[in-house]
């Protein structure tokens, strides 16, 4: 049996062709494990699927082992640290519907961790910039916490002032039977007196207006002090009506759900009040967007919408987690492992999809988190300026109310009688003003709030520019609504009288001295001008002064000379006592005054020379 030998080069050809194919046949099993390790598992989830559901979207992620340099943080409880000072967890948290993060988690976890910083040789300084970004953003947490604590009390006194009800009710009541009902029977007696010695004078208006001034006084003191809690209740009540519609027609819009999957109707709806809204809005907007480029390098890139609110779950607990762990203590482990699970589960995806984002993780852009730190801080002193402002002026007024009803039966003893009823009528300005104020900020916080609440979400809007264009939007607010005159009418008194006679003690002092001579004054003037124009002389419509007066009392002696009498030639001259007349500011002329006499003629006779007589009358003025 013969077998066909082929050329040597087919033999070398093929030769090679069996080499390579054995050569893929082992790699591939090994090729396949790292291409599917390389493989991005961020396409198992989308963005929206992400932001809807990072829960789930983790759970899909390669779980990877626990490493020295990748510790992952302690979670953080939503009214722990400084910031929990002022977070509370809203009565809508619990009711289903959109939540915001505020209404999830308060201001927990807004701080850097320390990613990877035990493989870095340079710790110490990645350890002073991470403290000095810390220290901005707790700062900047506690003011957006103090703004949406006093907005929320703010606008909705019920919950703030509740505790006061008892001390309203007690202080009333004892005032009123300890003071008014003892003091104010002697008030009316002495009322009673001013009204019988007004009689005298026959001043039946005035009579009249002090006896309704006193049954005025003493009706509404004691249907304050009959219903001390439901005067204050009642004001409450009107005033928070008026605002509620005000801030649903132009506060921050309710958020609806795009789909919603329970049966129950009324779980898809946004049951957050326009306060909680608007503290939602401004935690996410100023602490969490900025937290986010310290941690990522950016708020807006495509790792940080995916991740971010995955990684900023894990590090802290949100209020039903942190209710379940407390009630429960046993499964606080649990919950912890959990939340580190998908800290490293998230952590190990950043790091390999986005090598960039992974260094702002690590730490490595410690400056990068100090100048986001101090964006979030200055973020939140701009839009507390006015709404800080507002909420205080609300709850000022507020209190007010509570306060006038403790003074009015203490006030009213006194006010009883009408010439003593100043701080009866201080009060009662005093409250009008606290309606108003209330009124005019509660409107203008909701506009401002709104103003925040549309800058914030538009994404066209750089971040630069939504900071400078909130901080506009507060300096319009104080110059229209003058924060500082708002709260000197609180006082009672017109704030531009209050300023005008600050240390103006002295004027005060002698008011009753200026005003007697400013009656004296006028009272001369009326004098010199009663008389009828045409039958005044020169000097009729002049006032005397001081020295002339002076003058016209002291007797007009002239000098006597040491001879003993005195000659006629030796009195003043005309000249000099015309000058000694002169009243003050008129000028003498240089000629001398003409004769006494006038020379008249007559045909006939000549010129014959009359002595002057008194100045005749014109005949109009007979």
């Amino acid at each position: 049996m013969t077998r066909a030998v082929g050329p040597p080069g087919s033999r070398l050809a093929g030769a090679l062709l069996a080499v390579l194919v054995a050569a893929l046949t082992c790699l591939a099993p090994a090729a396949a494990p790292a291409a599917a390790a390389a493989r991005p598992a961020a396409d198992l989830c989308t963005v929206a699927q992400w932001q809807n559901d990072f829960r789930g979207c983790a759970a899909k992620l390669k779980d990877l082992p626990a490493q020295a340099c990748d510790k992952a943080p302690v979670p953080d409880s939503p009214d722990s640290g400084v910031s929990g000072w002022f977070g509370s967890r809203p009565a809508s948290a619990g009711r289903g519907g959109p939540q915001g993060m505020y209404s999830q988690y308060a201001y927990a976890g807004y701080e850097f961790p320390k990613v990877g910083a035990d493989c870095i040789p340079d710790l110490l300084d990645m350890q002073t910039e991470n403290k000095i970004a810390n220290v901005e953003f707790m700062g900047a947490s506690m003011i957006v916490g103090a703004s949406n604590a006093l907005r929320e009390r703010a606008w909705d006194p019920r919950s703030m002032w509740s505790w006061a009800d008892p001390m309203v009710d007690g202080a009333t009541k004892a005032i009123y039977r300890k003071v008014f009902s003892v003091f104010g029977i002697l008030t009316l007696c002495i009322v009673g007196l001013y009204l019988l010695w007004r009689s005298r004078q026959s001043d039946m208006s005035s009579a009249m207006t002090t006896a309704g001034w006193a049954l005025l006084v003493m009706i509404a003191v004691t249907a304050v002090a009959a219903w001390p809690v439901k005067s204050a209740n009642l004001a409450d009540a009107t005033l928070i009506g008026s605002l509620g519609v005000v801030h649903e027609a132009v506060g921050p819009r309710p958020v609806s759900l795009p789909a919603c999957d329970d049966a129950d109707p009324d779980a898809c709806r946004d049951h957050r009040a326009p306060a909680v809204r608007a503290s939602d809005t401004v935690t996410e907007s100023m602490l969490y967007k900025n937290w986010l480029r310290g941690l990522l390098g950016s708020a807006d890139s495509l790792t940080a919408r995916k991740y971010g609110l995955a990684l900023y779950d894990a590090k802290v607990f949100s209020w039903d987690e942190a209710e379940k762990v407390r009630a429960n203590p046993s499964t606080r482990d649990s919950t912890i492992a959990a939340k580190n699970t998908q800290w490293r589960k998230v952590v190990g995806q950043i790091k390999a999809e986005d090598p960039e984002a992974y260094q702002y993780l690590t730490g490595a852009k410690g400056m990068d988190r100090i100048g986001a730190g101090f964006i979030a801080l200055l973020a939140a002193l701009l839009f507390a300026m006015f709404d800080l402002t507002a909420s205080l002026l609300v709850l000022l007024g507020f209190l007010l109310f509570r306060w006038a009803v403790i003074a009015a039966p203490l006030l009213g003893t006194i006010g009883l009688l009408r010439p003593a009823g100043a701080g009866m009528r201080r009060l009662a300005n005093a409250v009008v003003a606290a309606v108003f104020n209330i009124a005019i900020f509660g409107t203008g916080a909701a506009i401002y709030l709104f103003a925040v609440d549309m800058i914030m979400n538009t994404a066209s809007l750089p971040g630069w520019l939504q900071v400078a264009l909130v901080w506009l939007c507060g300096v319009v607010g104080w110059l229209l609504l003058r924060p500082y005159r708002r709260i000197t009418e609180l006082g009672g008194k017109d704030p531009s009288r209050v300023l005008a006679n600050a240390g103006s003690w002295h004027r005060r002092l002698f008011h009753g001295d200026e005003q007697r001579r400013s009656l004296v004054v006028n009272q001369v003037a009326v004098a010199h001008t009663s008389i009828r124009p045409e039958t005044r002389t020169d000097s009729a419509g002049l006032a005397p002064t001081a020295a002339e007066a002076s003058q016209a009392a002291a007797p007009a002696t002239p000098a006597r000379p040491a001879g003993g009498t005195v000659r006629p030639e030796t009195g003043p001259s005309p000249q000099r006592r015309r000058e000694s007349t002169v009243p003050a500011g008129w000028s003498v002329p240089d000629t001398a005054d003409e004769p006494s006499t006038v020379t008249v003629f007559r045909p006939g006779t000549g010129d014959v020379e009359v002595p002057a007589g008194a100045p005749r009358t014109r005949a109009e003025a007979r």
